[in-house]
């Protein structure tokens, strides 16, 4: 424990301003909470998290250096202190929620996830996930992966259909990987479908092993600088969004921004999610707002209108000439 970065309190309480988490909510210790309030607890800040913080990539592409850091104390700088309603991908978000949950008093600690490739086979670690130990039971929190992600804690429970946003549902399934030489060895897939007639698809796996700081460190230069992951040469943004969010005269020039205390009293029932030159709201299983972006300064648009994030000019230039430009992507 000595070795891992502990926010304060005052950190703890900027986080919770950041979040939009009701004051009466707060708690800044779980050391004191029963058990089913732990996991109360647990469920509200994920939530909290998945609306607040969203899940991108833009540090890649809209910053002068178009690199992702991933110590704590940069990631607390760039998620709560700079107050530009940022998140980050996976290493980013999920590692600093973790150290959120460590600092609160959590049983937690990090497990490395492989992506599923959709060709039946899983890539390399690069995902994280939180696992959570709560009376016993172990719990799997996801901080930051995209709108097909699971939005609540899921138990380690091996094929329990779980609702993610209805009609969609979710589930783990314990099982021998096709990869796998040894087969003797089990990971945890998540899989996700959009409704009970639909397939199962696997999104990634994860074992029980615990990862240190050192191998995020290090298994964060994949995501960040492989030429042949879509993270180098796309944009993209996801942030899920609450029943009390309007899709009412939503577009490019009129989105929800980024929800206030008001907004996030509700549960989560959608997701806004920005693909290179689209962005899609889908709310209730159904797609409500489609944008085709045709220019840079659209998709600058529609990031301060759904996201609440601003880009600095000096940002906004440093994807100039660049594969994700859509000034030159889209018209050459």
């Amino acid at each position: 424990m000595s070795q891992r970065h502990i926010f304060t309190p005052d950190e703890l309480n900027a986080y919770f301003d950041r979040i939009c988490l009701p004051i009466s909510g707060r708690h800044l210790t779980v050391t004191h909470l029963s058990d089913a309030a732990k996991l109360a607890y647990l469920r509200l800040l994920q939530k909290h998290q998945l609306v607040k913080v969203p899940w991108e990539n833009l540090s890649q592409h809209y910053s002068w250096h178009h690199t992702v850091h991933v110590s704590p104390h940069h990631l607390f700088r760039k998620i709560v202190t700079e107050n530009n309603n940022r998140g980050g991908y996976c290493f980013e978000a999920n590692y600093f929620f973790h150290y959120i949950l460590l600092s609160l008093g959590f049983d937690v600690y990090l497990a490395g996830s492989r992506i599923h490739r959709g060709n039946g086979e899983y890539g390399g670690w690069t995902h994280v996930v939180n696992l959570i130990t709560i009376a016993g039971k172990k719990y799997m929190v996801d901080g930051g992966y995209g709108p097909s992600g699971p939005v609540t804690a899921l138990p380690l429970e091996d094929g329990v259909v779980k609702t993610q946003i209805a009609p969609a549902e979710c589930r783990l399934v314990y099982k021998v990987l096709a990869q796998n030489l040894d087969r003797g060895q089990r990971s945890w897939v998540y899989e996700f479908r959009y409704d009970a007639g639909s397939e199962w698809m696997p999104c990634y796996c994860f074992t029980e092993y615990e990862f240190f700081p050192a191998d995020i460190e290090g298994l964060n230069l994949i995501p960040g600088t492989a030429r042949n992951t879509f993270f180098t040469h796309k944009v993209v943004a996801v942030r899920f969004t609450t029943d009390n969010e309007s899709v009412e005269g939503s577009s490019h020039d009129t989105g929800p921004r980024s929800p206030g205390e008001e907004q996030m009293d509700a549960e989560i029932t959608g997701s806004i999610t920005l693909t290179h030159d689209t962005l899609k709201w889908r709310q209730h299983g159904q797609k409500v707002v489609h944008v085709d972006l045709d220019s840079e300064g659209k998709r600058v648009k529609v990031l301060r209108e759904y996201f609440s994030i601003e880009l600095s000019r000096e940002d906004q230039m440093a994807v100039k000439g660049t594969a994700a430009d859509l000034d030159f992507s889209l018209h050459v």
